[in-house]
């Protein structure tokens, strides 16, 4: 099969690595994958990423009105014999929607819980049940939707180590904006400290809160306690989860979260938030500790239960890697992209869409 994979908007962030992933798991399926972004956005296509399945396109787009982008949208759809759109932002799907014959489907992989200018696609991808929520209610239901959550890369057994430094070892990892929750985490850290509990936290990432967190550390004292790491690199995440005891999700709201499906499949305690859409993917005290999001106190005493509970730690890690290997693994999510996007065509040519 023959599929337009499309994004237009910021080609940096969790978005952008969703869309690649769903091209090479697609192709992985045996399908023929075309990515479709603008031309600003080449620099950011990894140099290793056409290959066997893969190829790389681009269009320019000037906004959601712009009708010459569909024009020439609608003649590549024909050149390539498109049999499905899979379009990771609005201004993908206006686009192509134009574009597509009611034969081929245009299927909105939704990202964020804003999903407005998803709705005129013919069917969504929604990464968590919670989305599915919010897509049913403003279709009342008229247009089929599937759950297809991010997908993650599980490292085999003998990848997996416990840290061996002594200190209980504390990790994060995300953008520095303030939804991330990582001022609420620097001050649960301050509580352990000041309970006598050694530790050591590392958050790696960076944004625009990035300096003012570091200022904070330094407030509460900290300094020699907490490492920022700045972006790492994947060949440096395995040494990073390797070196944690448990792995902390602190967002105040949030779609998902990558970093929840990683420390799963790294086989390490989570501690995260109680809020609508990520903790779809952990149940308390079965596979993470389940906090309320902006209550330092609250992180601190789940922070000091696993310092002092290396059996609930060991619990919590073995339940969330079998979840992962369960739900969330490459291998799941690309059969499931593969039945949904299958399903769809056939419903298309059978004029059951739209």
């Amino acid at each position: 099969m023959n599929i337009l994979n499309a994004v237009y908007g910021d080609s940096t962030g969790g978005r952008w690595g969703a869309t690649l992933k769903t091209a090479r798991l697609l192709a992985e399926e045996g399908h023929s994958v075309t990515l479709l972004i603008d031309p600003v956005d080449l620099p950011n296509v990894p140099a290793d990423f056409v290959g066997p399945g893969l190829d790389v396109v681009t269009l320019r787009n000037s906004g959601h009105y712009d009708l010459i982008a569909s024009w020439k949208a609608s003649r590549l759809l024909r050149a390539r014999r498109i049999d499905a759109v899979i379009a990771h932002s609005g201004r993908a799907i206006h686009m192509l929607k134009r574009a597509a014959p009611p034969t081929v489907p245009v299927i909105a992989f939704n990202h964020s819980h804003n999903i407005k200018r998803t709705l005129k696609a013919d069917a969504f991808f929604c990464i968590t049940p919670y989305m599915q929520q919010i897509v049913e209610a403003a279709t009342g239901g008229a247009k089929p939707s599937f759950v297809i959550s991010n997908a993650v890369s599980i490292p085999p057994e003998e990848a997996l180590a416990d840290p061996t430094g002594g200190v209980f070892s504390i990790g994060a990892i995300g953008r520095m904006v303030p939804n991330k929750g990582f001022r609420h985490l620097l001050d649960a850290l301050a509580l352990l400290a000041a309970d006598g509990v050694a530790f050591r936290a590392q958050i790696a990432g960076d944004g625009e809160e990035r300096a003012a967190l570091q200022k904070r550390a330094d407030e509460l004292g900290l300094a020699d306690r907490v490492g920022f790491l700045g972006w790492l690199d994947p060949a440096d995440k395995p040494a990073f989860f390797n070196s944690l005891d448990v792995m902390c999700f602190t967002s105040e709201w949030e779609t998902q979260g990558i970093v929840i499906l990683e420390s799963f499949a790294w086989n390490k305690a989570l501690i995260g938030t109680a809020i609508d859409g990520p903790s779809s993917c952990y149940a308390d005290g079965e596979t993470a500790l389940v906090v309320p999001p902006a209550d330092p106190p609250a992180l601190a005493a789940a922070l000091r239960r696993l310092h002092d509970d290396r059996a609930l730690r060991q619990r919590l890690a073995r339940n969330g890697r079998q979840a992962a290997i369960k739900h969330y693994s490459n291998e799941v999510v690309a059969q499931l992209l593969d039945r949904c996007v299958c399903q769809l065509v056939s419903d298309a040519c059978a004029g059951r869409l739209r």
